[in-house]
């Protein structure tokens, strides 16, 4: 049963450094009608427009909160979540934006799942200018399909551990993930009231929903953008380049998590890896049977399969010496660890074409049609009145 005096929905932007996409993922939020949500910013002691930003907005569901000192991205995340109230909570990262629809399909999903503690909704990608080095000429992606299915949690959780899929096809609290508020007393409750043990949050957030629920639901209909901005940004002076993951990396006392040692550094990641780590930083709610060498064997593989053209030898054989793992000498080799995953992934997919049906689709290379992540909310009102029409026809 909600608490009346909870809002429905906490909507969470940790930011720091970062007011030229700031400003849409506040608008983005702050564009659902709902008195019901709360919006919470935590300005990570940004050195630019910011707090201008943050300021510039007057809506009382807006709240702004500074920590006291710059944090390391998994304890600004822990930092918000202290702050929220809410039923429902999702992290909205500062380049990405919730959609219209949001609000009111999450109120469609717990009204129709009213068991559910964990939503996942498909991703929907916004490439921003300067991304074209590492992205192409992609600006915009995503598709809205009818249909929804119980998933099962630990089915799930196996799958990504061995490589079959990625922990972004699990429910985070993050990129159009959300989680009920009593799953997340359940995790502090067994963390002595911490949720994030990992420095990877959104990786670590998945993890928590598979162990702590039995199930969770999956809606075929975006939910959030997942925006991708340049990693590294150059101030107006055109003189000092920011590196994002140093500006957050770099901010770990002495006390704080870091990546977990027996990986490694972990330079070159894979979404397996990242994956890993939070399983065994969770320890011991997470099983330590899953901690052999064959598993870290079958994650350098994939690593392998899915790096080879993106990066230098010399760093595949620098992540091979961290897990304590050979590169083979023959390709072959490694091809061969990948056709039992490649035949469960067409499965995978199989089985999604048959659960949810395809009602619109969209694709654009234009940032001259669409030059910000808001610009796009014609085609999500078609997309989303699509769905409603779908639902009306079944009655």
């Amino acid at each position: 049963m909600i608490d009346e005096n909870r809002p429905i929905l906490s909507l969470l932007i940790p930011t720091r450094n970062r007011a030229n996409y700031l400003k849409y993922a506040i608008q983005s939020c702050l564009n659902i009608s709902s008195s019901s949500i709360e919006i919470i910013v935590s300005d990570n002691h940004s050195v630019d427009e910011s707090s201008t930003i943050c300021d510039s907005f007057s809506d009382k569901r807006l709240k702004v909160v500074r920590p006291s000192v710059p944090l390391p991205m998994h304890e600004n995340f822990e930092f918000l979540l202290r702050n929220s109230r809410g039923e429902w909570v999702t992290f909205i990262g500062d380049d990405d934006a919730v959609m219209p629809h949001c609000y009111e399909h999450l109120r469609y999903l717990i009204k129709k799942y009213p068991q559910a503690e964990a939503i996942f909704s498909p991703r929907a990608y916004y490439f921003w200018e300067g991304c074209q080095e590492t992205y192409g000429d992609l600006v915009v992606s995503l598709s809205f399909t009818t249909g929804e299915k119980w998933q099962d949690s630990k089915k799930q959780l196996k799958r990504t551990l061995d490589c079959e899929i990625d922990y972004i096809s699990l429910p985070q609290m993050y990129s159009g993930g959300f989680h009920r508020r009593s799953l997340i007393n359940r995790v502090l409750q067994s963390q002595n009231d911490v949720y994030f043990k990992s420095v990877t949050p959104d990786a670590y957030s998945a993890l928590m929903a598979c162990i702590h629920t039995y199930r969770y639901i999956e809606t075929g209909i975006p939910m959030t953008w997942v925006g991708s901005s340049p990693h590294k940004a150059i101030t107006e002076d055109k003189k000092i380049i920011k590196d994002r993951d140093e500006d957050f990396y770099g901010m770990h006392h002495i006390d704080a998590l870091t990546i977990h040692k027996s990986l490694g550094d972990l330079k070159v990641m894979t979404f397996s890896l990242v994956f890993f780590e939070a399983y065994i930083s969770a320890f011991p709610i997470t099983s330590y049977n899953e901690f052999t060498l064959k598993k870290v064997r079958k994650l350098f593989y994939d690593a392998i399969i899915k790096l080879k053209n993106k990066v230098e030898i010399y760093d595949l054989k620098k992540l091979g010496e961290d897990l304590g793992v050979e590169v083979p000498k023959h390709i072959y080799f490694y091809y061969l660890f990948h056709i039992k995953k490649y035949f469960s992934f067409v499965l995978f997919k199989i089985k999604k074409i048959i659960t949810f049906k395809n009602i619109l689709r969209f694709r654009s290379h234009s940032h001259a049609d669409y030059g910000d992540i808001l610009s796009c909310d014609k085609i999500l009102e078609k997309g989303y009145k699509l769905f409603l029409d779908s639902k009306s026809d079944q009655y």
